[in-house]
């Protein structure tokens, strides 16, 4: 049943939300906040708000994420609590930095949401808690698929005392502080109901989001004032149905006010979003983390970035939201501040990021982890446990095709009008990255140069470099149109193209070996496709001094 909104509420889920950031507080790192708790509050938000307090950055609405979900780090009657004798020692003192946080951000006129994660992991091997998990008396409630942080075991929301134990922890939250609104966070983690049994399942996290929203408008009606629902889910209604989110029905029945669509996926399908929220005023913010970032872009140049954005604004988000970027004092890593710094100076209108150079790519499916929760590209199976954050439809790495016939078909969206009648294009080109398994072992004399590909902190692809003779049998087409030979740039094949050869939206690249007499016994594979965009004035590159 399709819920009657107030025109209070339908006002404020209309606010100006061009740039969402979820801020990741880190509070559930003891490394972070153990050293932390009890200190200065003021000197504590000085850093944590240094970012959102620069001058020229854009960030309209903050959500705040405090914990995985399991335990609290504030007062509590329904979860564990942290024992650490900082943290007391600031409830003594009056301060609870999940309220704090919340009156800082609206301080500074910002929307203040408080971000829950659904189903996150436990680092309970790490952090003293004030009574058992509520897992432990429930092992039969729990979904096994792999450990991390000495998990024991997901909650699985086909059991009706798991879905009422979280609005039980939901409604506290509710009640006990002023946010603005409440995200329920599915990336965090995607495993909710029965491996391979997801979809048919479906019901039953809808019956829990209608009876979230019901506890939401019930709170919203206590206060006087809007209270909103948010849910981050996968990318494609695909991926959705996949992990057992029925997005039409909550769609249909107005259960959300907002979708945060994706996590580390820089294909997101906002058209679809759009087609089933019609008519609804549910608002679509896609997603970019550049900490499980997409495999092979971490911490990418602010081109590649810029190339993301503009996609989505050209393909109709309300809004962007931004997670793990590195927004505290002092930062972690300076070089990335400066680039996040950038991108919010950048990201938050098309007419910002309009005749600068840009980056276009095609994704690599797995990584972004360095583990086995989610594959790399080179040892790819299938995780049946979940959809989310795997990027499991994206195009690369691919079979080359290399016996003179069919090409390698791939699609890549070009938001920047490039026609004949934008003479801003300074120039316009085609790079792709193989990799050739036949070639190992060989000596590298006569071979490209091998390239690295960093899929995660901890891990990198290095590239087996086919024969440097590629360049005379590779043939390339955008829409059709055959490009001239490519250069050899540092293990990199570049092809000069022109600006008329692409269209606005999707073009259709065409890639194969024209060498008829010779086929390898084991194809080569495309491992990245960028499409460089150069403007002829340009302000390309972020101050890194």
């Amino acid at each position: 049943m399709k819920h009657e909104l107030s025109a209070s509420h339908s006002a404020a889920v209309n606010r100006r939300r061009r740039v969402i950031v979820n801020y990741d507080t880190n509070f559930g790192s003891p490394s972070i906040f153990v050293p932390l708790a009890g200190k200065d509050m003021e000197k504590i938000v000085s850093d944590y708000f240094s970012m959102v307090d620069e001058p020229g950055v854009t960030m309209d609405s903050i959500w705040w994420c405090w914990l995985d979900g399991n335990y609290a780090n504030y007062p509590s009657e329904v979860l564990p609590v942290w024992e650490l004798p900082g943290l007391k020692s600031w409830w003594e003192a009056g301060i609870d930095p999940v309220r704090v946080f919340c009156e800082e951000t609206r301080k500074r006129g910002k929307e203040a949401f408080f971000s829950y994660r659904l189903n996150g992991t436990d680092m309970t091997s790490i952090a003293p808690l004030s009574r058992p998990l509520y897992k432990d008396a429930h092992p039969d409630w729990l979904i096994h698929t792999w450990e991390s942080y000495g998990n024991p075991g997901y909650w699985n929301f086909a059991k009706r005392g798991v879905r009422e134990y979280k609005i039980q922890i939901l409604k506290e939250i509710a009640e006990n502080y002023d946010y603005d609104g409440i995200e329920i966070d599915f990336a965090r983690v995607p495993v909710t109901l029965p491996p391979g049994r997801q979809w048919e399942n479906r019901g039953h996290l809808t019956t829990f989001m209608r009876a979230v929203r019901k506890m939401t408008l019930e709170e919203e009606e206590n206060r006087g004032r809007p209270f909103l629902l948010a849910a981050r889910v996968p990318e494609t209604l695909e991926g959705c149905h996949f992990d057992g989110i029925d997005v039409e029905a909550w769609a249909r029945e107005q259960l959300v006010d907002l979708f945060i669509l994706g996590n580390r996926s820089f294909d997101v399908d906002i058209a679809a979003f759009r087609r089933i929220s019609d008519g609804t005023g549910i608002k679509l913010y896609p997603c970019v983390d550049d900490h499980h970032a997409t495999d092979g872009y971490l911490h990418p140049p602010i081109e590649v970035l810029r190339g993301v954005y503009s996609n989505w604004w050209h393909q109709g988000a309300d809004g962007i939201q931004t997670f793990n970027f590195e927004h505290t004092l002092p930062a972690r890593d300076e070089r990335v501040r400066l680039l996040h710094r950038q991108s919010y100076r950048e990201m938050a209108r098309p007419g910002n990021l309009r005749h600068k150079d840009k980056t276009f790519v095609l994704q690599r499916r797995g990584g972004g982890h360095g583990s086995t929760v989610v594959p790399n590209p080179e040892e790819w199976t299938t995780p049946r446990w979940m959809y989310y954050i795997t990027n499991m439809l994206a195009p690369l790495p691919a079979d080359l095709s290399d016996d003179g016939k069919a090409d390698t078909l791939l699609m890549v969206y070009i938001a920047d009008d490039l026609s004949p009648a934008s003479t801003a294009v300074a120039a316009v080109s085609i790079h792709v990255l193989l990799s050739d398994p036949s070639a190992a072992g060989q000596p590298l004399s006569g071979r490209l140069q091998p390239a690295n590909i960093v899929t995660s902190k901890v891990h990198t692809l290095e590239t087996i470099p086919p024969a440097s003779d590629i360049v005379q049998y590779l043939e390339l087409r955008v829409n059709n149109a055959l490009l001239d030979s490519p250069s050899a740039d540092g293990g990199w094949l570049v092809f000069p193209a022109r600006p008329d050869q692409f269209a606005i939206g999707n073009n259709l690249i065409g890639m194969r070996v024209n060498r008829r007499d010779v086929k390898a016994h084991d194809p080569m594979s495309i491992e990245k496709l960028e499409v460089h965009v150069r403007y002829s004035s340009s302000q390309s590159q972020y101050n890194a001094t």
